[in-house]
Order: structure tokens, then sequence, then C-alpha cells
């Protein structure tokens, strides 16, 4: 873990709590991974034998995160040299996070004839080290089938609270300048049509509606977006290989006047999944994906540059790209292990020096055990 070199030596008490937290994190992960191995039977009970039509499904996950914070090379040299260190009032730039969901699916007739799945789902991100950092959502969503290959989906997600990172604090005025938390709560609407052809391809046009909350300090961030956008999968040679994509034009408005971060932004990605277990019944349940993305923001705010130099003509480009391996243990576990990487690049024709501080490149290993119960 890189740890905040001014904290390191003038409190050393806090180093020992991070790094006996960190320890504590992975002997919770080694008891975890240990009792999976040695028990090797299911550990939630069948749903078959009771009349209610629920089911449980839950997993966790154990991911390394390089840059919690998305700080670009600049950013995190000056954290270890501890270059005006009053602007990183934190641990360590990297953590362990320790992922929990539950997921409730209820199917109730609402339609004679016709399957109803109600999702309720909970789902914690706790950082070790930097708890600060750990947030949680609450998600319900129904999906109603109408006919034999067409369904339609509504669902809600409330995010309370995410913290992005510390900004210098625009409402006060002292020196050294005060960095606090930039953060914001989420409320995402979201509706969408299911189309499927012959179990083979599968089309689902959707709209989503994101209303966006930040802290009184940061309330010019607040931000209302439409998102349209369609999702595709493909299935061919005996299900072996499935191709998937996704397109989303997002349209968001801020209320600024200023900073004004209102940005338009186009989004692509494209998988592929190989599923060898459709003719190696030994390794059945095995699967490898890939997957590349990128994604470009085009801010649109329409104040001069002499008064919003970061957000004026300023353009955004992201790429994502990923790969893993799902290896099941039993009928109801199985482990999945992934890599990911995003790196972002930006660019301005009115603040050269933009890059030095928005781009940033992020590595993410995971580990995640699911339970699940269909």
């Amino acid at each position: 873990m890189k740890q905040n070199p001014k904290k390191m030596n003038p409190e050393p008490t806090r180093l020992a709590v991070a790094q006996a937290k960190r320890v504590r994190y992975l002997g919770i992960f080694a008891l975890i991974v240990c009792a999976i191995a040695a028990h090797g039977q299911p550990i939630i009970r069948s749903t078959k034998s009771t009349r209610l039509p629920i089911t449980f499904e839950a997993d966790i996950r154990f991911t390394y995160d390089d840059n919690i914070f998305l700080y670009s090379e600049k950013n995190l040299k000056e954290f270890q040299r501890s270059v005006r260190p009053y602007r990183f009032p934190f641990e360590t730039y990297d953590d362990f996070i320790t992922t929990l969901t539950g997921a409730l699916k209820i199917r109730p007739r609402l339609i004679r004839r016709k399957t109803s799945i109600i999702s309720l789902r909970y789902r914690l991100h706790h950082y070790a080290v930097n708890p600060v950092k750990s947030y949680q959502f609450f998600s319900i969503n129904l999906a109603q089938n109408l006919i034999k290959t067409v369904g339609v989906e509504a669902g809600y997600l409330f995010l309370p609270k995410y913290l992005i990172r510390y900004y210098k604090d625009p409402l006060t005025q002292t020196s050294p300048p005060t960095y606090i938390g930039c953060e914001f709560a989420e409320h995402l609407l979201s509706t969408g049509i299911n189309y499927r052809i012959k179990n083979k391809i599968s089309l689902n046009p959707f709209y989503k509606f994101e209303l966006d909350d930040y802290n009184r300090n940061f309330d010019h961030y607040d931000t209302k977006a439409h998102r349209f956008g369609l999702e595709a999968s493909y299935s061919f040679i005996r299900q072996i290989i499935k191709l998937s994509g996704k397109f989303e034009y997002k349209i968001a408005r801020a209320q600024g006047p200023i900073p004004d971060i209102s940005y338009d932004q186009w989004a692509w990605f494209v998988g592929l999944k190989l599923n060898p277990w459709t003719f190696l019944r030994r390794f059945r349940g095995l699967s490898f994906t890939v997957n590349y993305g990128q994604e470009q923001r085009d801010f649109v705010t329409s104040n001069p540059s002499s008064i919003d130099p970061f957000h004026t003509g300023r353009e955004d480009k992201i790429q994502n790209f990923g790969f893993g391996v799902d290896i099941p243990l039993t009928r109801i576990i199985s482990i999945d292990l992934s890599y990911g990487f995003e790196k972002r690049n930006v660019s301005s024709p009115y603040k050269e020096e933009i890059d030095d501080i928005k781009d940033y490149k992020n590595n993410k290993i995971k580990l995640e055990f699911s339970l699940r119960r269909f």
C-alpha cells in the first residue's frame, strides 16, 4: 500500500492502524477461501420445497485498486513526495475493497401465465484502509414478460453517498487552502424493452434518467441527465460463443453557472464470452470473457475560458479493457477472477496543463465468490 509520507513518519500509530486493517482484511479473505474450499457443498437452502416463488443470490468480491481517487501520474508523485500534502487528506491512494451483494428475487404472477420477476438488490463496497471512500446502493427492478419473445423492464437505484475525491473548498478562503471531499447522492430511473429471437439474438433498447445531488459546497455540480441506449447480444455455435455490445448517448446538464460541467457523452462497449463447457462436460459452467470500450465526453458550457478554463472546450476520452474467467466449484458456488484497466486522456484548447491534472490510469484485480440459486 502507498502510504501518505506526511502521515507516515510523525504519526506511527496511524500507520500501525492502517497495517492492522490490511492484515485483518487479508485474514478474513483467507478464512473465507479456506471455508469454501473445505466445505465444498451448497450453503443456501433450496427454495423448491417452499410455496413462495422466492430465491436468493449473494456474492462476495475482493478487489485491489491501484488508484481509488483516479489521480494523475503527477498528483500521485506529489502525494509520494508530500508536495502540498494538505491536498491529500487520506491514508493511501490504493486500497483493498470488499464488495458484498445480496439479491432477493420474487416471481409473482402479475399477468396470468406470464413470467414476472421483482428483484431487490443491495450492494456494499468497503475500503479497508480508506473507509471514507466506502459506499453502498439499493435497487429494485421489475421484469415482465409480455409474449414469448418480448418483455419490459423498469427499475430504480439509490446511491446515498459517493466520494469522488478531495477538491479545494470553494466556500472558504484559507492559507493553505482547505480541501474537502466532493460527494454526491444519485437517483437513477430506468426502463427498457427486451426482444429475443430464437434464444440467439437479444436486443434491449433502454432509457435512463439520472439525478446527481452534490454536497452543499459543490452545489454547482448538481446534474440531471438523460441516457438513451441499446444493448445487444448474439450466441452461436451451440452457444459456445457469445458476442455482446452496448451503445449509450448521455445528455447531462449541470446547475452551474460557474463552473459548468454540462456535457454530452457517447459510449460503446463490445465483449466476447466463450463457454467451452458445452463440449467439455467435465467443466460445466466454465467461461472466459474479454471486453473493450470507449467513452467520449464533450463539455458544452457557454462560459468563456477566462472564467471556466477547466471546462470550456474540454474533451475527455476514456478507454476500458478487461478479461476474466468464471470457474464453477459446485452447483451454486463459483469463482470469478478478472482484471480491468481504464485510461483517461483530457484535452482543452484553453488549459494546456490540464492533462497533468485530469489524465489517469487505473488497474483493478478482482476475485469474486458467487453463491447462486436460480
